[in-house]
């Protein structure tokens, strides 16, 4: 399983601050929120993840998260 922590529109549309996803690609894991999440639908593409506390980038398909790997979900935010 695969920690996921998602944080403002993220949470908000999910109604969880904290969930478990199946472990995969990074592809294959928010097909899986989508699907038990429908709001997060609109949220995630816009969306930055770190993956294990480091930045995410390229293809969501060729990215693997591991069996107790942590996923942070974060939207874009207002503010500075």
């Amino acid at each position: 399983m695969v920690t996921v922590r998602l944080f403002a529109a993220a949470r908000a549309a999910a109604g969880h601050d904290r969930v478990d996803a199946t472990a995969g690609t990074l592809a294959e894991v928010l097909a899986e929120l989508i699907e038990r999440y429908p709001g997060l639908g609109p949220v995630l593409p816009r969306c930055s993840y770190l993956l294990d506390e480091m930045a995410v980038h390229g293809d969501h398909r060729e990215i693997t998260l591991d069996d107790g790997s942590a996923l942070d979900i974060l939207p874009p935010f207002a503010g500075g």
